[in-house]
């Protein structure tokens, strides 16, 4: 007799719905974090630091983090569906990834908010994301090695080889000559196409989805002459990219997710356990929030930096200091940390961590560059009036009138969602950004 499912739904970093009487169904499952299958379409943080899941001891509440997906399993004889959707629904989401990809996925927004199967959601993002990221990267053709190849005939091709000819010639009449050929990295040419054909098979890719230039990429890989073979996890880890390769490495990666992806919990039925599919929202959001002030600043000079920041080099206190945003115009420079957390500006929203490390970030800069202004940037689930601006923003850094740094908690209002009233929201933050800039 097969078990009724019991469905304990959350939005990412809200309450679980249903959670009573099921918080060890729920622990059970960040116990299985590592089975999870995480897909990362940004910067990877160390195996995803933060918990997907976690117990909120203010309200005794379970609480979903900032993972958006599925995961079927059992646990003490009771099936358990996990379902954590996009909070301010799938087409906020939605828009943010074509915004960032420069794509339009192909889905109405009826129909992805009457959609209830996150899996397939998922699933067909990630395809949708895979062929984003293969065309992309398809500059130079698929990754070559150059090898060396010998030819035994009557002509030379590339150059004589006497030693290896002095037999042969007399025996066969024959020369030995040696050049060189580019030939596809078999490793990252199996890896492309095992996830190709597992996106067919079982994450709804279809032929429609495929734009020229990555269905010439696609063609390139079935073409070249490398025998389909295992890749193990050493293999993966020992690629290595040259220069004009390094495009190729962020659909590596994803392609080596999709061909781990692995099943829910240890039990050995695997009829039991059913697969899980997670995305990272929060790498979404800080990308999305990078491609926004890129669009609308570039043109008055202002560019991204991508900075990686080592501090005490040598020291074995060393450490590294990495902003999500770092605007810079001239010695003029802005410091942002995107934060995709729950905001509605009450005391525990704001957290005490993130603001010691924004005000860190700011203070390293200041000691080089004008810093004109700096602070977190959330969704807002509230409403962002005017006098919710004032409060969440001081004129000066630590509010001492010392120096004209702009410190402010800034972000984009989603508290009442329609499309429109989403890129209205979109425009009125980056106005106020720009009121900043020419205060």
């Amino acid at each position: 007799m097969s078990l009724e499912t019991i469905i304990l739904q959350a939005n990412d970093c809200c309450s679980f719905k249903n959670q009573e009487g099921h918080g060890e169904a729920i622990q059970y499952f960040i116990s299985k974090k590592n089975n999870l299958n995480i897909f990362s379409f940004g910067k990877k943080t160390k195996e995803h630091e933060e918990e997907i899941a976690y117990f909120n001891y203010r309200d005794a509440q379970w609480y979903a983090g900032r993972f958006i997906g599925e995961a079927v399993f059992e646990f003490n004889n009771l099936k358990y569906k996990i379902a954590i959707n996009p909070r301010f629904g799938n087409t906020q989401l939605f828009m943010m990834l074509e915004e960032v990809y420069n794509i339009r996925l192909p889905h109405s927004n009826n129909n992805l908010e009457k959609q209830k199967e996150y899996q397939y959601l998922i699933k067909k993002l990630i395809s949708f994301l895979w062929l984003n990221l293969l065309s992309k990267a398809n500059k130079h053709g698929i990754p070559k090695n150059n090898s060396i190849k010998f030819q035994k005939g009557a002509t030379i091709i590339g150059k004589l080889d006497i030693r290896k000819s002095i037999l042969p010639i007399y025996t066969e009449e024959k020369i030995i000559s040696k050049y060189h050929e580019k030939t596809p990295n078999k490793t990252i040419t199996n890896i492309l196409k095992n996830a190709h054909r597992m996106l067919k098979s079982e994450y709804h890719l279809t032929n429609e989805m495929i734009s020229m230039s990555s269905k010439n990429a696609i063609e390139q890989l079935y073409t070249s002459k490398i025998d389909s073979g295992y890749v193990s996890e050493n293999d993966y880890n020992k690629i290595q990219y040259r220069d004009i390769y390094l495009s190729y490495k962020p659909i590596v990666d994803l392609s080596w997710d999709i061909i781990k992806k692995k099943n829910f919990g240890n039990n050995e039925d695997k009829n039991k356990q059913g697969l899980s599919f997670f995305i990272d929202v929060a790498e979404i959001w800080e990308m999305y929030l990078r491609a926004i002030l890129k669009r609308r600043f570039l043109k008055d000079g202002w560019i991204i930096r991508n900075d990686k920041i080592t501090t005490y080099k040598n020291k074995d206190f060393s450490r590294t200091l990495i902003p999500d945003i770092v605007l810079e115009k001239g010695n003029d420079v802005m410091v942002w940390d995107a934060k995709y957390k729950r905001m509605e500006f009450v005391y525990f929203d704001y957290d005490r961590a993130d603001f010691f490390q924004i005000h860190t970030y700011i203070t390293y800069f200041k000691q080089s560059k004008n810093v004109v202004a700096g602070g977190l940037l959330y969704p807002f689930s509230r409403e962002f009036d005017s006098y919710r601006q004032e409060r969440n923003k001081a004129n000066s850094l630590y509010a001492e009138e010392k120096n004209n740094i702009q410190f402010v908690v800034e972000g984009i209002d989603y508290s009442n969602l329609t499309d429109e009233k989403i890129s209205t929201e979109e425009v009125n933050f980056l106005d106020r950004i720009s009121a900043i800039i020419n205060r």
